[in-house]
């Protein structure tokens, strides 16, 4: 089969692998519809590398599938199930595990990045990884399960109420899902993005207001939007904006940090936190949210369908991947990677 690997520091290959085979009885074979692309496929694919990874990798880690065969040991899937996986992996034994802190697992992996992922035709995945979701959910949008579910466990520790205000800072991918589920939690959204078309796309899914944060002071627009007070939440989407953050929450409010940057390093007033009383909340990709990331897409409450910009082939990867370091793409689906296709952005 052919399939998207890391073939070394920084580079993609789309390359000929061996079909997988299940090689323990707890395993399913699944044949995959459909497998996003993620900012951290990004960082792995810098040079160097700006996220932990394994080289050979098949890469892709926000698939669905559909179950082709399972092994001996599974009894709660049978082939023609329609699942999502659940891409990090936990031993379950260590003290971290033990702990109810499974993110923090000794012996912690996730395919996609350390074993093999979502962008090829089939992949052996544990069967308690998978969560089942209705044939009715468009693969483009059931693919969505994985990020959906870690922006979940975002949206659950800012605790967000009903006529709060939240700011989200970056309306990439993952600050259009926070913009989204803020909204459906009843909060008035702004969003801050200096990209036109993720700006615009900000306030078709759910934001209130769009700032541009290169054309004007962002604390005077929030100040403006709640009457001096500041914003309940402001959630950090991008790994940088801590600084940016603690200006903008009210005193006694909550900073959600999410994004991700390695080299981030940031000079914060420490009194500011101490006096403010803010609560500063590091989000990463949560417990127990995949059942709710499934039934928000089944539900249809949300419609994350305009931020998928480019639905394409496994043959057409790597211009993609060319148009989301430029920007031109938000969100990148590779549909059926079993299959060629030609032609472009969908």
């Amino acid at each position: 089969m052919k399939a998207a690997t890391l073939a070394g520091e920084g580079r993609l290959a789309i390359e000929e692998r061996d079909l997988p085979r299940i090689g323990r009885a707890d395993q399913v074979l699944l044949d995959v519809e459909a497998c996003g692309i993620c900012g951290t496929d990004l960082h792995i694919l810098s040079s160097p590398p700006e996220h932990p990874c394994r080289v050979g990798v098949i890469m892709g880690h926000e698939f669905v599938g559909r179950v082709r065969e399972t092994g001996d040991a599974v009894s709660a899937l049978a082939p023609g199930d329609r699942v999502v996986v659940e891409a990090n992996v936990a031993c379950g034994q260590c003290g971290w595990c033990q702990r109810g802190l499974p993110s923090h697992c000794q012996r912690f992996t996730t395919h996609g990045i350390f074993v093999d992922g979502g962008l090829a035709p089939q992949v052996v995945v544990p069967a308690r990884s998978c969560h089942r979701i209705s044939d009715a959910v468009p693969r483009h949008l059931a693919a969505l399960a994985e990020p959906l579910s870690c922006v979940v466990n975002g949206v659950r520790l800012a605790r967000l109420e009903p006529g709060e205000t939240a700011v989200v800072l970056g309306a990439g991918p993952i600050g259009l899902m926070f913009t989204a589920l803020l909204r459906l939690a009843g909060g008035s959204v702004i969003a801050v993005e200096p990209a036109v078309r993720r700006r615009e796309l900000a306030t078709v899914l759910g934001a209130d207001l769009a700032v541009d944060p290169t054309r004007g002071r962002v604390g005077e627009a929030v100040s403006a939007a709640t009457g001096g007070m500041g914003a309940d939440v402001v959630v950090d989407a991008v790994g940088t904006q801590l600084a940016v953050a603690l200006d903008l929450v009210r005193p006694g409010g909550r900073v959600v940090l999410f994004g991700m940057n390695q080299r981030a390093r940031a000079e914060v007033g420490q009194n500011l936190i101490t006096r403010k009383e803010v609560q500063v909340l590091g989000a990463y990709v949560g417990r127990d949210v995949f059942p709710t990331a499934v039934r928000l897409l089944e539900q249809g409450r949300i419609d994350l369908g305009p931020m998928v910009t480019d639905r394409i082939g496994l043959l057409e990867l790597p211009a993609a991947l060319e148009r989301l370091r430029r920007g031109e793409a938000v969100k990148v689906v590779v549909e059926d990677p079993g299959r060629p296709r030609g032609g472009g952005a969908g």
